[in-house]
């Protein structure tokens, strides 16, 4: 029986030379990106300045605590011309000291959880009844800080790592929404993430679309749904994978 990997950004090969850990943050990271500007709030039949985006992202940054969505990602690769979809729920939620915790289930034939604690990155296999643990070790804060760039993120923040471009308003997924572009400033970070897009939903003030080139030419597109910010009754256990899989240390 043989099942597919869970990929994850390809920031993470800046942290770790470790083949096993480097396959884990190709598409993770990619699903953080579009909640870092869910405390934005333009005014619908307005372009917001970036300037003013920015100002939302500082205020929503200092009252984030968690997230839930639905999520669809399609990960393009161009050389064969073939996709892969996925579709599933995040989770994400802010702990004591700035550390954010993370669950994505994946369902379907691939099904897979993925869950991010403190310096472990698990992946639970449901098939298998068995979740593969993965120590991030001394490159935790680095990841914590990547991950911010998702979470609670400031304006400042954002713009001392990438150089944006608002690119205006766009009707995306039947909505009016705010397209932003970020480039990578560090030379390092633009050999794995060419450019970034973001739109921005006018109505809801949350995600609607974001999608992530590679240097290959593949991409990444990601549509979320149904994004609620700061769930008032998010149980504890909304962040656990099955206590009952059998647990293998990978590294």
């Amino acid at each position: 029986m043989s099942f597919k990997p869970y990929h994850m950004n390809n920031y993470f090969f800046l942290m770790t030379t470790s083949p096993a850990v480097r396959s884990l943050f190709v598409r993770f990271h990619c699903t953080v990106w579009a909640v870092a500007l869910l405390g934005i709030s333009p005014q619908v039949g307005s372009t917001q300045s970036t300037s003013e985006i920015f100002s939302r992202l500082d205020q929503s940054a200092q009252s984030f605590t968690a997230a839930t969505a639905n999520i669809r990602a399609t990960t393009h690769t161009g050389v064969i011309n073939e996709d892969e979809v996925q579709t599933g729920t995040l989770v994400v939620k802010r702990y004591p000291k700035n550390e954010l915790r993370f669950l994505i289930n994946f369902t379907g034939p691939d099904a897979q959880g993925i869950a991010l604690k403190g310096q472990m990155v698990e992946i639970y296999y449901p098939k298998l009844n068995a979740v593969r643990e993965y120590d991030i070790g001394k490159y935790k804060d680095l990841a914590q800080k990547l991950i911010l760039l998702g979470f609670g993120m400031t304006g400042h923040e954002l713009a001392a790592n990438y150089d944006i471009t608002n690119l205006g308003s766009e009707r995306i997924e039947s909505q009016d929404s705010v397209h932003l572009q970020l480039i990578p400033k560090s030379s390092d970070v633009l050999k794995q993430l060419t450019r970034a897009d973001l739109w921005i939903s006018l109505k809801t003030s949350c995600p609607v679309q974001q999608k992530f080139y590679t240097p290959s030419g593949d991409y990444r597109l990601v549509t979320y749904s149904d994004v609620k910010v700061n769930p008032p009754h998010l149980p504890s256990s909304a962040m656990d994978l099955p206590k009952g899989a059998k647990r293998e240390r990978m590294n």
